[in-house]
């Protein structure tokens, strides 16, 4: 009686233990998910090509660059150099040659001084005409003598150039001259709008359509 309570305890046991087993086969194992490991890109070393591109060379067509040639510069004489006589720095007068008179007119010389205290130059014709005592002009410029040549004059602080200057009687033209008396002569030096006077007592025309001078270029004094 023991013996048969003792098997059927053991038959219990084992049948409870087969359903254990078999209620554990039939249920799915949870595996743990499998975490990918995370990846942090590397930093890129500097100059590496993530960060910037490389230098392009250049190719073999590249022309290298002409070197700049300068011609040499002409050679300058001291005249060229100095500038022109302006008004400012010039001082002028009439003077009456021995011998000047002609018929009807006299040549007399009109002289301009550098007075400044640098070099300069004049060239060619001046601008004349008469002024009366108000400081305003009195009939025609003077005409330019087609004869006389142009010539560079240095002048140096003190030295003077020389143009020759006809002036005609105003009587000669009667009363259609409309006689003015004149107090200066007013200079224009060569390239200049600037000017300059040298005093003359005479007798103009104020009718403008009557040249009373004629003047030559500036010469060597």
């Amino acid at each position: 009686m023991v013996k048969r309570v003792i098997a059927q305890a053991s038959a219990a046991v084992s049948v409870v233990g087969l359903a254990l087993l078999l209620g554990g086969c039939g249920q799915p194992q949870e595996t743990p998910a499998e975490t990918a490991p995370a990846s942090s890109p590397a930093s890129a070393p500097a100059g590496s090509a993530s960060s910037s591109a490389p230098a392009t060379e250049s190719g073999p067509g590249t022309t290298a660059a002409t070197p700049e040639t300068t011609a040499a510069a002409p050679e300058t004489t001291s005249a060229a150099k100095t500038g022109e006589c302006k008004a400012g720095q010039l001082a002028a007068e009439i003077r009456t040659e021995p011998g000047g008179g002609a018929a009807g007119s006299v040549y007399r010389s009109l002289v301009v001084t550098n007075t400044g205290s640098a070099d300069c130059t004049v060239r060619g014709y001046p601008g004349v005409s008469y002024v009366g005592a108000a400081d305003q002009q009195i009939g025609a410029p003077a005409d330019r003598d087609p004869a006389a040549k142009p010539v560079t004059v240095p002048l140096a602080p003190g030295d003077s150039a020389v143009a020759q200057l006809q002036q005609t009687n105003a009587d000669n033209y009667g009363p259609e001259c409309d006689r003015t008396d004149v107090s200066a002569v007013r200079v224009y030096p060569p390239n200049d709008t600037a000017w300059l006077e040298a005093a003359q007592q005479t007798v103009g025309c104020a009718n403008d359509e009557i040249v009373l001078m004629t003047v030559g270029t500036f010469q060597p004094a």
